[in-house]
């Protein structure tokens, strides 16, 4: 009874050392990397080109001397603006650059496939003293728009308890933006 027992291992020995000789020989030197492909249309240099805000301004004095005030949008785009870069990285790092110089840097984080988010690891909070997270908006491939909140106007005013905003707008360096895409808050 014991010789088949021994006959069947036998067999079994030899069918399994074939099957390994079969096997491909992998290069044990090698260690597998997983690759992990960032696509994002974020990644990449951005250049400002325009900068809009909201403000209040004074409509008229009554006869009482009360003011009388609205809301609007101002445009603060400068001569410079291009000056200002935004340049986001693969690894979830950006930098904020002012003439080719760092000014701060952060991480940013997609959201969905039109919204992102950016985080600054400047503790002075370099655009809004009211945002720790900004989120970006794609108007096309190489236009994007930051919106974030700004500190209430000051004075005594009907509008301290609204939250007013800036926009900042972008795109790839060297290109045109599609500005027929967006709504500008001012012509």
């Amino acid at each position: 009874m014991r010789k088949p027992t021994i006959m069947r291992k036998l067999i079994l020995l030899v069918i399994m050392a074939v099957a390994f000789m079969s096997c491909e020989k992998d290069d044990l030197n090698e260690t597998p990397v997983a690759e992990v492909e960032v696509e994002s249309r974020i990644i990449g240099e951005w250049e400002m080109f325009k900068r809009e805000k909201q403000d209040i301004y004074l409509v008229e004095i009554t006869p009482d001397l009360e003011g009388i005030w609205e809301m609007h949008w101002i445009d603060l785009t400068s001569s410079q603006a291009t000056e200002s870069t935004l340049e986001f990285n693969e690894d979830y790092s950006f930098s904020d650059f002012y003439a080719a110089v760092l000014v701060s840097d952060g991480i940013w984080n997609k959201i969905d496939d039109d919204t992102y988010s950016f985080t600054f690891n400047d503790p002075l909070g370099n655009w809004s003293e009211y945002s720790d997270t900004y989120l970006v908006n794609f108007y096309c491939d190489n236009t994007m728009s930051i919106q974030f909140l700004i500190p209430p106007p000051v004075g005594d005013n009907d509008f301290q308890d609204i939250d007013f905003y800036s926009i900042q707008y972008y795109r790839t360096p060297g290109t045109e933006e599609c500005a027929d895409l967006i709504e500008y808050q001012v012509d």
